[in-house]
């Protein structure tokens, strides 16, 4: 049986899942980021872990294709390299994009609209009439704004401002120092500079939960958090020429997961009167690579 893989990697995990050619799952593999910007070289390690997880259990001369979307991979410069290197590995049919395109395939069907991305990074794109537009997703140094990444930054910013401006160390500051098992303030330098954007980035459930509890700070963040990811919806939007109804899905847990993210997101859109409907069920993007490469396979025969 001839079957095709889908690989998702992201600034924390990749994911691979193989399906049949009518798009049933077979066997699923699983490491870690997939991201070419944090670390080609473990990236690189990731990917070929997680699909050979898949191919573990399975005959690996009938693999049709292999569709990858990869985080950063617009800003990657050695995207030829990467490419030959991995088809070398399974010497097989393989594409790769960003991994923005396979979430948009997965969740608006191959139509045209709009995906925003918001997990550990962030960004949105749009497919129109054949035309593929992106905004944001400059990584965690030129952007990222309303990312996992973005806001667990502004909380250890913000404790950096209570120690350099003597004001009072604030709860959501004493409760990110018992995690990290720190005393004071000053020691965070050594976390910050050395941890991972997914170290980081798991800092977002502390701020979620005081943010509940009815913290300014926290829920600030969180609205802005919405309103930058609504920015980047509306840019792309605007770069589609989009003039009839269209769909606007969501992907990540920042925007999937987190009520006042996503309720900011919906508003700020919606505060522009525009002529959109929202995707706000959860699919794995893996399937957006299963499309895609179903898609190529039917082309190219």
């Amino acid at each position: 049986m001839d079957f095709i893989i889908g690989v998702d990697g992201g600034g924390t995990k990749t994911e691979a899942v193989a399906y049949t050619l009518d798009g049933k799952v077979l066997s699923q593999g699983e490491a870690g980021y997939g991201n070419l910007l944090i670390n080609e070289e473990q990236a690189t390690s990731n990917i070929i872990a997680a699909v050979n997880k898949c191919l573990s259990v399975l005959p690996h001369g009938n693999c049709a294709f292999i569709y990858m979307g990869l985080a950063g991979y617009e800003g990657f410069k050695h995207k030829e390299k990467i490419k030959e290197t991995l088809k070398g590995v399974f010497k097989v049919p393989l594409e790769i994009v960003n991994d923005g395109v396979i979430a948009h395939a997965a969740l608006l069907k191959g139509k045209d609209g709009i995906l925003t991305i918001s997990g550990t990074g962030s960004v949105s794109v749009g497919i129109h009439q054949g035309s593929r537009y992106l905004s944001g997703g400059w990584g965690h140094i030129l952007g990222d704004e309303g990312s996992g990444y973005w806001i667990a930054l502004q909380a250890f910013i913000q404790m950096t401002r209570e120690y350099d401006e003597g004001l009072p160390v604030s709860l959501l500051s004493k409760d990110i120092l018992t995690q990290l098992k720190y005393e004071n303030i000053a020691d965070i330098k050594k976390f910050i500079y050395s941890a991972s954007k997914a170290e980081i980035a798991a800092f977002v459930p502390l701020i979620v939960q005081h943010a509940q509890n009815g913290n300014h700070f926290a829920q600030t963040l969180l609205l802005k958090a919405g309103e930058h990811l609504a920015k980047v919806t509306l840019s792309v939007y605007r770069k589609c020429g989009f003039h009839d109804s269209i769909k606007i899905a969501i992907k990540g847990s920042i925007l999937t997961k987190i009520s006042m993210v996503q309720e900011a997101f919906i508003k700020e859109i919606q505060s522009h009167q525009l002529d959109v409907g929202f995707v706000l069920e959860d699919q794995s993007s893996t399937l957006g690579g299963y499309y895609l490469a179903r898609s190529k396979i039917k082309r190219e025969s």
